[in-house]
């Protein structure tokens, strides 16, 4: 096993974290706009805004390769419903806002995309309980894949200092929705 020195060294050189839509790459508000309108239509029973989904990740990802993107992005929802450490808060879909939940999932996506295995294990640690680690993890892992196979490449946005602080980061989020 390597030293988590030898590791940190492999690491990409993170860019600050956004606090506006205008502020993220086109792959990073594609995850947040499919997270968006996802929540809102499981929260009010709005098919409609599922359906809108299903329509952005047929046209990114084909419908063969849509199907398996949207089969993992609702595993990552799943994890968040049924094992979240408290309640996950969104923005309506327009909103040029960017919550910190909402940072916090594209930031996840993004460290498994990146490959950097304990920064995502630290954010998933940070965002639901123990029991749900593992499904969130392997959710995203398929979505990180997809996502960069069509070239929808997600910056790593956060700093690695130990997984503590990234637990700490994760659980720091904002809970304005609006």
């Amino acid at each position: 096993m390597q030293p988590l020195s030898d590791l940190s060294k492999r690491m990409p050189t993170p860019t600050p974290a956004p606090s506006t839509m205008a502020e993220l790459e086109p792959a990073e508000r594609f995850l947040v706009s499919a997270f968006r309108r996802w929540v809102l239509g499981l929260r009010d029973n709005r098919g409609a805004l599922m359906s809108l989904v299903w329509d952005d990740f047929e046209g990114r990802f084909g419908a063969r390769d849509g199907k398996d993107a949207m089969a993992a992005f609702a595993g990552v929802i799943r994890g968040l419903q049924c094992h979240a450490r408290r309640r996950i808060a969104h923005h309506q879909p327009c909103c040029p806002c960017l919550g910190g939940d909402e940072t916090g999932i594209v930031c996840f996506v993004a460290a498994c995309q990146n490959g950097q295995p304990l920064l995502a294990r630290g954010l998933a640690e940070g965002m639901v309980r123990d029991e749900g680690v593992g499904e969130l993890l392997g959710a995203a892992a398929r979505m990180a894949r997809l996502m960069k196979k069509y070239g929808l490449e997600l910056p790593l946005r956060v700093q690695r200092k130990g997984l503590d602080d990234d637990r700490e980061w994760a659980n720091r989020a904002s809970t304005t929705v609006h």
